[in-house]
């Protein structure tokens, strides 16, 4: 009887992580800065990275009743076994708002055909920032857009030419949250949001313990550091303690 209970209860739990890994999440966070212009006041950016096997489920995005001005993918939208037009599919879903769509490279993004899966992002339309700047404008108001390259080495510099960032409010998106950490305190100050994943906030964790911190939102210095907890899953598709999320993150004039 007692191996009877420990086999459903596993079975149970085994269940439950499962449902928690296809159960999508959209978070609405918010980004106050004085920075932001009133012209810029509800620029609504959608954020989504660490897709891997996952199809995108398009009744998750049709609850977006908000515009969208701008989508951001942080990376991993695909892995090892992936056939590349489920790509292809899942961007087209990311086009639906018709507007601008930026690219940053994960480390499974690598391990596929990487010339194909180029040419899947640029025949729909996205941008892919390799340790590049470019300039959003909205409202005659611009922003700073930063992406970096995916670096295997953690304390290798991206190659950013850091004297064309202006003032005007910067966001940096990168696949791995430490990018930011590692950079020097005078390129920190240029940015004022980093946006980040990689991690899946430790994927399953137990008694609130996992290999790395929950995503979240966090702050250093003046940078406000938003990390996801990620679309999909790597390795088994589990969670616990965590959540299969993408964000729709408003920028606030203060």
């Amino acid at each position: 009887m007692i191996f009877v209970l420990f086999c459903f209860g596993f079975c149970s739990i085994l269940l439950y992580m499962l449902y928690v890994a296809y159960h999508d999440t959209i978070t609405y966070e918010e980004i106050i800065s004085q920075k932001i212009h009133p012209n810029m006041e509800s620029f609504n950016i959608f954020f989504i990275a660490d897709i891997h096997r996952r199809h995108l489920n398009n009744q998750t995005l049709n609850k977006i009743k908000q515009p969208i001005h701008l989508v951001l993918i942080g990376g991993d939208i695909v892995e090892r076994g992936v056939p590349l037009e489920r790509v292809r599919r899942n961007i087209i879903q990311l086009k639906q708002w018709n507007v601008p769509a930026y690219f940053v490279w994960g480390n499974n993004d690598y391990e596929v055909n990487t010339d194909l899966f180029k040419k899947i992002l640029l025949e729909e339309g996205v941008t892919i920032l390799e340790d590049s700047v470019v300039s959003i404008t909205h409202n005659n108001y611009k922003l700073n857009l930063i992406g970096f390259q995916y670096y295997q080495d953690m304390w290798q510099q991206p190659a950013i030419n850091w004297g064309a960032i202006d003032d005007s409010f910067t966001i940096l998106v990168t696949h791995k949250p430490s990018d930011f950490y590692t950079l020097q305190n005078e390129q920190k100050q240029k940015i004022d949001l980093t946006l980040a994943g990689h991690t899946h906030g430790g994927q399953i964790r137990l008694f609130g313990l996992g290999f790395y911190r929950k995503g979240g939102m966090f702050q250093d210095q003046h940078t406000t550091i938003f990390i996801t907890e990620g679309y999909g899953y790597t390795l088994l598709p589990f969670r616990l303690q965590t959540k299969a999320e993408c964000h729709l993150i408003t920028l606030k004039s203060t």
